[in-house]
This record gives structure tokens, sequence and C-alpha cells, in this order.
């Protein structure tokens, strides 16, 4: 009887493998390639043409939608539609012609863009808002023969709801060379974007700068802009828009002046190296209608590295061209800054 207890207790770690593995795969979704592979997991999301899944051997993956033949979901997905319209479906067959949506008889087709979002996040379907935003600090002491303190804070929030969106950006830098001033300047951005449809947006941004050692007592900028924004997701992001600006420059030393001028800007990012590293490039710019040497940019370019909860170190170059600057004046600077931030 011994013997037989200690047989039984032999095979019990064979029989929990057998009784767990079946249930494991009995809820796992499952995605059909295009080249007929088959792929078992969680559906995350989809949207922009990319589809998160989530997968036990390699974490979340992401698979081109126009890869994927059949989605097989344990439970029901959202699918939400470029009208508006929201369903729950277990099956969904694609093709470069028609998507069906559930499966039998009872398959809804419809046209490939007409699908928007498979489990969208509660903005995207007009439900409260999304708050995220950055803030960065980077501070730099020097003793000995110089004595140098150079002090750098930017930040940026977004606002984002189904049809609008708010973006406010901040930045000041103020650097000192044996208790003298050497440089100090900031900006203030605010832009209210609408969107008209999912991609294609209109709205209105009030912009000021200043820079003390450039003779840049303060440079106001107002007016419309409309734009595009070709991919809005956490994986990559980027927009642009081109705007009418009406700009009242005032200087300590040289005399003020005011034009309309075309403006434009670009947003851009994105996730490289599993997520590990974020390139970024942010631009701004003006040109005086009817005087094309006076041209103001403003661009940032750098990697971010997300390094734990939400705590991010950066490196970044700003280099910043102004064609109208007055008369002994640079009209490039190029700065290089090491950051460490935090971003929700």
């Amino acid at each position: 009887m011994f013997e037989n207890i200690t047989r039984s207790f032999r095979f019990y770690p064979l029989f929990c493998l057998l009784t767990v593995l079946p249930v494991q795969l009995l809820h796992a979704d499952t995605l059909l390639m295009q080249d007929g592979s088959r792929l078992q997991g969680e559906v995350v999301r989809q949207q922009d043409g990319v589809l998160e899944f989530s997968t036990s051997y390699a974490g979340v993956i992401r698979v081109q939608w126009s890869q994927v033949s059949e989605l097989q979901a344990d439970q029901p997905v959202e699918v939400y539609l470029d009208s508006g319209e929201s369903l729950q479906v277990t099956t969904i067959r694609n093709t470069s012609q028609v998507i069906v949506l559930g499966g039998g008889a009872s398959g809804r087709e419809v046209a490939p863009p007409a699908l928007a979002f498979i489990n969208p996040e509660p903005w995207q379907r007009g439900e409260g808002l999304k708050l995220s935003g950055m803030l960065n600090f980077g501070l730099e002491f020097q003793q000995g023969n110089t004595d140098q303190q150079k002090l750098a804070l930017d930040g940026a929030m977004q606002a984002r709801r189904k049809h609008d969106r708010y973006k406010l950006a901040v930045q000041y830098q103020k650097d000192k060379s044996n208790d003298i001033t050497t440089a100090q300047n900031w900006q203030l951005r605010n832009k209210y974007d609408y969107f008209v449809t999912e991609k294609r947006y209109y709205g209105a941004s009030l912009n000021f700068e200043q820079d003390k050692f450039a003779d840049l007592k303060l440079r106001t900028s107002v007016g419309p802009h409309i734009g595009y924004q070709f991919f809005e997701s956490k994986q990559l992001n980027l927009g642009a828009d081109i705007s009418l600006l009406y700009v009242i420059q005032d200087f300590d030393v040289a005399p003020d002046d005011e034009y309309t001028a075309l403006g434009w800007s670009i947003d851009f990012d994105k996730l490289l190296f599993a997520d590990r590293v974020q390139l970024y490039h942010r631009q701004n710019g003006l040109l005086e209608l009817g005087d094309t040497g006076n041209v103001v940019v403003n661009s940032w370019t750098g990697l971010r590295f997300p390094l734990y909860a939400g705590v991010v170190a950066s490196t970044e170059a700003e280099i910043d061209y102004d064609g109208g600057a007055p008369v002994g004046v640079d009209e490039v600077d190029t700065i290089w800054r090491i950051k460490l931030g935090y971003q929700w």
C-alpha cells in the first residue's frame, strides 16, 4: 500500500501539468497569419495598422495588421468603427478587400479603412480624457578656476479627448559663470487642436519667448493652424501643422517690430529596441511673409531612455536659428543637454 501511495505522488506533477496546460491553451486568443503561421496569446489593441499581442514567451509583440489573416478571440473583443459604432466579436477575418466581423452567416463585412480600433482606450470612444506629460531637470556645477552653474528645466502636458487636444510646453534655462549670468531664456507654448476627422485637425496657438542675451525682451506669436496627425500611439507619434501667425517682437536695444508669418510645427517620437530607447524630434518655425531672410527655427532632437516607474534619462541637442537677429547677436545657438525626468 505504501508503494502505491508513493507511486501516485510520483505522477502528481505530471497530472498537474496535463490539467493546467489545456486550461491555459483554452483561454488564449489565436492569430492566423497570412504566411500560415499561428500565434497564441492575448489581444491588447489594434490601431494605426499595428496589432499589439501579448504572449507568454516574448511579452507584448507588435504585428502589422495587414499580415493577419484571422483573429480568434477566447472572449469578445471590442471593435470600434470609424462611424463611431462599437461591436463585440470573437472572430475577425482580414483580407485586403474586406474585413468580416463575427463568424458564420451572421458575419458583417466592412471595408478595411472602417476598422478604427480593436479594444480602444476610453478617450478614443469619447469617454473622458487622457492626461499625459513629462518634466525634465538638468543641473550642472563646476568649481575651481571657474565657478559655473547651469540650470535647465522643461516640461510638457497634453490633455486628449476624442475630438480635441490641448498641449502646453515650457522651457527655462539659466547659466552663471563666476556669479555672472551668461545665458537666460524661456519659452511658453500653448496649442489647441480640434479634430474634424480621425487624422485631420485645425486649431490655434499662442506662444511666448524671451532670450535676454539675444536682445529679445519678448516675442509673442498667435494665430490659427491646420494639421495632420499621421500616427498617434505609445509606439509612434507623428504630427505636423502649418499656421498663419501674427508676431510681435519687443527688444531691449533694437527697434521693436511686428509682422505676419508662415509658421510650422513638427512633433515626432518613436520607441526603438524593444521600447528601451525613444527617438524624438520637435521643431517650431516662423517665416516672415515678404522677407524670406527673417526665419526663426527652434528644434530639439534627442534620445530618451526609460529607466524605472516613469523615470527617464535623456540626451538632447537644441538648435535655434534666428535669421532676423539684431546686429552683433549670433544667428545660431546650439546646446547639448543630459537630463533626468519623469513622464506619465
